[in-house]
This record gives structure tokens, C-alpha cells and sequence, in this order.
């Protein structure tokens, strides 16, 4: 079963208020010090890193990236999400390169990005596996690819695709940490390490 036109097609709506979701943004002044927390101690503080945030969505992680400094490429495969990204970026005075990408198959370089980050991604990837392959063959030797875990039984079984869609999808109902460690050394990654920032879980890989 063929289900990535289909979950593209549901992404790509632009009559869905994604930022009204509390999970999918920064609500709070508390929110941003945490990812201001996780993205200085893991990706450090050189601003001159390039920086890929897949699935990047209405930009708020990597507006948070660009505030910070960094050099940011925001990637999504849903236009109408990017075009809500570059709206929120005019009123930001921070510039976000943002470009309609597949996750599982990258236009970008080899070895291209300092680093490869994803937020609420990998549960709707159909071939994750590929998606890891992409991520780490876009970053250069050095650098890092990290995604946050979503929990078991996160998802209800017709969670915004469907039941049907669901099944196709390895991560659909959350995903066992040592499932996306081994994906991520298949990958070509090392020292690939879980952190846990306020209970929200992290994968972090390097490569080679």
C-alpha cells in the first residue's frame, strides 16, 4: 500500500490550524528556556552552523534555531505549512531558508549541514529507515542528526490519517528507543545516545 501521497495530501491543507495544537509550538516563556536548553547543549553555541530542521511544519523550531543564531534551512513536504512559516518569519526579523523537501529523499548535497534535527517527524514517516540514511548523508563528517522519540501508545489507532494508514507506518504508535538507535547506526551514525530533557526524549547521532 502506497500511503505517502496520502499523508502528504492531509499535511498539505492549508485549513489546518497546526499552531492551535499546544504540542506543536512555544506557548510558554518555560517552553522556550527548555528548547533553548536542548538545542545550546546538544548542537553547541558556534552560530556559524548550518543547521537542517526536517519537517520543519509553521517554522517553530527552526525560527527558535534562527533567533539563536544559527544558519537554518526549514524542509517540509507541505507547502501550505511553509507558506504560514514565512509569515511568521517576516514578523520575526530572522531569515529561515525554507524549501519544500521529501524526508525520505533529500535534494540536498552530501554532507551539507552541521547538523540534521526533527521535532514530531518520525512517527509519520512510511520508511524512516531511509529517512535516517538521508539525514546522516546530508551532514557533514562531525556533525549531528538528532530527533525527539515519540511514546508508546502516543496515538490514538485513526490519529489524523487514518487506521489504515497507520498500520503502514512504523512509528504511527510511538517508537521503542533501541528500534531508532539501530536505524540510526544503520544509518552510518556513531555514538548514537538517548538524552531525556523534561521528559521528552531524544536520539542523537554523529557522523562518521
Amino acid at each position: 500500500m502506497e500511503v505517502k501521497p496520502q499523508i502528504r495530501e492531509w499535511w498539505d491543507t492549508a485549513e489546518h490550524d497546526y499552531d492551535a495544537i499546544a504540542a506543536h509550538g512555544v506557548h510558554s516563556e518555560e517552553e522556550r528556556e527548555l528548547w533553548t536548553e536542548v538545542i545550546t547543549q546538544l548542537l553547541g553555541t558556534d552560530q556559524q552552523l548550518k543547521i537542517l530542521d526536517m519537517g520543519t511544519g509553521t517554522g517553530f523550531l527552526a525560527l527558535l534555531l534562527a533567533e539563536l543564531g544559527y544558519e537554518v534551512t526549514g524542509a517540509d513536504w507541505a507547502a501550505s505549512k511553509l507558506e504560514k512559516a514565512k509569515k511568521k518569519m517576516e514578523r520575526t526579523g530572522n531569515f529561515v531558508n525554507f524549501v519544500v523537501e521529501d524526508a525520505e529523499n533529500l535534494s540536498f548535497e552530501s554532507g551539507q549541514f552541521d547538523a540534521v534535527v526533527s521535532r514530531h517527524l518520525i512517527w509519520t514517516l512510511a520508511n524512516p529507515d531511509s529517512a535516517f540514511k538521508e539525514w546522516a548523508r546530508v551532514t557533514k563528517s562531525g556533525g549531528k542528526v538528532l530527533t525527539d522519540i515519540p511514546a508508546r501508545h502516543s496515538h490514538p489507532g485513526n490519529h489524523h490519517f487514518g487506521e489504515e494508514i497507520g498500520k503502514e507506518l512504523p512509528f504511527y504508535n510511538g517508537a521503542d528507543p533501541g528500534e531508532v538507535i539501530s536505524m540510526f547506526e544503520a544509518a552510518g551514525l556513531i555514538n548514537v545516545s538517548v538524552r531525556v530533557f523534561n521528559k521528552m526524549m531524544l536520539v542523537e547521532g554523529e557522523k562518521a
